[in-house]
């Protein structure tokens, strides 16, 4: 689980609007992606006045990559002030204070405890993702807030996609006090700074205001690639936690408490997220209602096609010495019969070219006559893994 940097703004700018206090509960340790320079800069981007720069290094996630030095989740909330940092797992691997399933049975003390919960990444990962954001609700006291981000679209190891439409909608039946709503679109499937990478920010806002009189619309975001979805949700005094939504285009006439909740979401003085001192560039739409609009640009946008993109990366790799290299110990592990002699980095880099054997096949079929050499390696590669996996 884990915040990378347009999670972390997006926390910032809550926070820059409505001070995260009291105690906090992460589901899941959370790997912190922005370095601590990256944060102070976001801080004084939105106005605010970090309380400590003492950022301590994280050593109990168990996600960082080769070279990463993350800093510790608690200490991105302590730079906000707030000291009262929980985490909540189903296991104790990563120095949970809290072992129980999120989809089951809150213990009795957590009920009604939280000011302000974060989910990143753990409700599109969970069986019953229904249980999960109903429990982190009954775990909040009136007048908290919880921050989902999740898997939209086109992330291969999610169990389910939350889509914007679905977490809004739970917002809206159970009359949550208000609740923000965005989703994401990702320029390009993997990071390449020479190709270039962007994502762009979308605000989905329900209410609107038709010649027929106000309705609270639907989103129906359609994003090609990778997309994520991400809410901030207050509780109400009146928010309940049980009630099943019914989607937009079934529901009829019964369109209570559905529009109510949208006016209340609607007339809320908590504004929307924006990039202080930046314009909104012309993105192209992900979707075909009103109620989606673009606030911001995270990035630099790749100036080539996504095709060609995946051919300039397969046709780098296919003059890469590596690829001897890679294909010497996949060799040698096959000879063997033991994957043991395969070391995880050489695995998971035999698996990255092998995504990108399926990126390229998919995505750029008709450039396979035009560089083999990519082809014919990548498809070795991906046999011998499927030969190593057997053994």
């Amino acid at each position: 689980m884990g915040m990378g940097h347009i999670e972390v703004e997006l926390l910032i700018h809550e926070h820059a609007h409505k001070p995260i206090t009291g105690e906090v509960l992460a589901v899941g340790r959370q790997h912190i992606s922005p370095s601590p320079d990256e944060i102070l800069a976001m801080m004084a981007r939105h106005g605010v006045t970090p309380v400590r720069t003492d950022f301590e290094p994280d050593t109990l996630n168990t996600h960082h990559g080769e070279g990463e030095h993350p800093i510790l989740d608690a200490s991105l909330f302590r730079a906000m002030g707030n000291d009262t940092y929980f985490v909540a797992d189903i296991s104790p691997y990563e120095g949970a204070d809290y072992i129980f399933d999120v989809c089951g049975e809150v213990p009795e003390e957590l009920i009604g405890r939280f000011d302000f919960i974060i989910d990143g990444g753990s409700l599109d990962n969970v069986f019953d993702p229904l249980s999960m954001v109903r429990n982190m609700t009954k775990m909040l006291r009136p007048g908290g807030r919880m921050f989902i981000f999740a898997w939209s679209n086109g992330f291969p190891s999610a169990y389910v996609k939350i889509t914007p439409d679905w977490i809004m909608d739970y917002c809206l039946v159970n009359e949550f006090a208000d609740a923000k709503v965005y989703a994401s679109r990702c320029d390009m499937p993997f990071d390449d700074p020479k190709l270039g990478q962007s994502v762009d920010l979308f605000h989905y806002h329900p209410y609107i205001d038709t010649p027929n009189g106000p309705v609270a619309e639907a989103a129906y975001v359609r994003v090609p690639g990778y997309g994520s979805t991400y809410c901030i949700a207050e509780k109400g005094v009146a928010t309940t936690h049980h009630r099943m939504a019914v989607q937009k285009h079934y529901r009829g006439q019964d369109v209570e408490p559905y529009l109510t909740s949208a006016k209340r979401f609607h007339d809320s003085t908590q504004p929307a997220f924006s990039l202080p001192g930046a314009e909104v560039p012309d993105m192209p739409p992900i979707s075909d209602q009103i109620t989606v609009r673009p606030v911001a640009r995270f990035g630099t946008p790749s100036t080539i096609s996504l095709p060609d993109a995946i051919f300039r990366r397969l046709d780098q790799i296919g003059t890469d010495t590596r690829l001897a290299r890679l294909e010497a110990r996949l060799q040698a592990a096959e000879a063997g019969s033991r994957t043991s002699q395969l070391s995880d980095r050489v695995y998971e880099e035999a698996q990255r070219l092998s995504r990108q054997l399926y990126e390229y096949s998919v995505l750029a079929p008709g450039r396979s006559a035009a560089s083999p050499m990519p082809r014919r390696f990548l498809s070795r590669a991906r046999s011998a893994l499927f030969r190593l996996a057997g053994k």
